[in-house]
């Protein structure tokens, strides 16, 4: 009995040292995106600089408007004449002196006239580029005046106010990080001021790459306060006690 508990504790020391080897990942925000124009035009007002912070929806850059706006204002006042000219008909029409074809035409270029504003309205607000996402704009690509064509990155925007840790382990290692799972992470980087983040695997990946037999795991974690960067190499403990 004493030689089986022997071998029983030593199998657990053994389990502990093995779970207690460091694995490391690299740190990426959790969401950055590329802003881009949808359409071709120059830039006539900047309001953010590189370090801003965004909410989704602000306004970042207006691209040049005056025509659309003109054309904007053109289907308007067309939209309110066809309005008026509706109302007649459907008068009209009650009072039995015009046809039911009259009135129904006189419908259809009523909405014919809005679906005219609704665009040039669509049209104005193309030039207006907004903040998909809320977070810091870490790239501008243009100034005042410059053209921009469609497609062509005029801001990048990233959220630090959560992040992803990306480990590559073997497919044996995995098994430790089902999804779910509960860990803690330091930063030695950061040195003595590194803060312990707690978090969880969020996604691991499916698929093994052939030629290093690794897969990814990404860990999401809250970073409220900022004090973890991208790029920061993150150490992840394996405890018997954080395991599941």
């Amino acid at each position: 009995m004493r030689k089986q508990a022997t071998f029983f504790l030593l199998g657990c020391m053994s389990a502990m040292v093995s779970w207690a080897q460091p694995v490391s990942g690299l740190v990426f925000p959790f969401r950055e995106v590329s802003i881009s124009s949808p359409v071709q035009n120059f830039v006539t007002e900047l309001h953010v600089r590189e370090g801003a912070e965004v909410k989704a929806g602000d306004l970042m850059a207006q691209l040049y408007v005056r025509s659309v706006e003109l054309d904007m204002e053109r289907t308007a006042a067309a939209l309110r004449k066809r309005e008026f000219e509706s109302k007649g008909s459907q008068n009209l029409f009650r009072e039995k002196l015009i046809s039911e074809d009259e009135a129904l035409a006189s419908e259809i270029e009523l909405r014919l006239a809005s679906l005219q504003y609704e665009i040039a309205k669509e049209a104005v607000e193309l030039r207006k580029i907004r903040a998909p996402i809320s977070g810091i704009v870490v790239e501008r690509n243009n100034e005042i005046g410059e053209m921009v064509a469609v497609g062509e990155p005029m801001f990048r925007v990233v959220d630090i106010d959560q992040i992803y840790v990306r480990l590559f382990l073997t497919v044996e290692d995995s098994r430790r990080f089902p999804v779910g799972r509960a860990v803690e992470m330091t930063f030695p980087e950061l040195g003595a001021d590194s803060p312990v983040i707690a978090g969880s695997v969020d996604f691991i990946d499916p698929r093994v790459d052939s030629a290093s037999g690794l897969l990814q795991v990404k860990i999401l974690a809250s970073n409220e306060e900022r004090l973890v960067k991208p790029g920061l190499r993150a150490v992840i403990e394996l405890t018997p006690e954080s395991t599941l």
